[in-house]
């Protein structure tokens, strides 16, 4: 079975298979990563308004959103370092937002059917189930599996 396709006017060309999907290059902690854009849908089902209007929302205002989560990650490690120290040798304070991209991989930047937006990360201190950053409504962080 061949993969369904559209042509978003927001999102652009995406692919299907159990969601929309494309890949795009974001700079993140300093470096480049093509990382998965993806809108949650049933099959069958269009991009809905909400998505749109999040995914237009991180086209504006990137660099705001990319700020966002190396704080966000930054705070959250150097907050939690005993209790991550118990999963990972190399526990360590973050000085700078560029240490990041030794600890943490992003992977996917996920629209909700209501418009959320979450960054999805591979992490050394929690291989299976990573770490996932809300960016709108509002911002939390947690395991992945918070926000799936």
């Amino acid at each position: 079975m061949d993969e369904a396709r559209c042509n978003d006017s927001v999102f652009g060309e995406m692919s299907y298979k159990h969601r929309w999907y494309k890949k795009q290059q974001i700079g993140v902690f300093g470096k480049i990563w093509d990382i998965n854009i993806v809108a949650k849908a049933y099959l069958g089902k269009a991009i809905t308004k909400e998505q749109q209007e999040s995914y237009s929302q991180f086209i504006k205002n990137e660099k705001k959103y990319v700020e966002t989560v190396g704080e966000e990650l930054k705070r959250y490690i150097n907050g939690h370092l005993q209790e991550l120290a118990v999963n990972w040798a190399g526990a360590r304070m973050v000085d700078s937002i560029e240490d990041l991209s030794q600890m943490v991989t992003p992977k996917t930047l996920l629209f909700k059917q209501d418009g959320s937006m979450i960054m999805l990360l591979d992490c050394v201190w929690d291989i299976e189930n990573g770490i996932g950053i809300k960016l709108i409504p509002e911002t939390a962080i947690g395991s992945q599996d918070l926000f799936l």
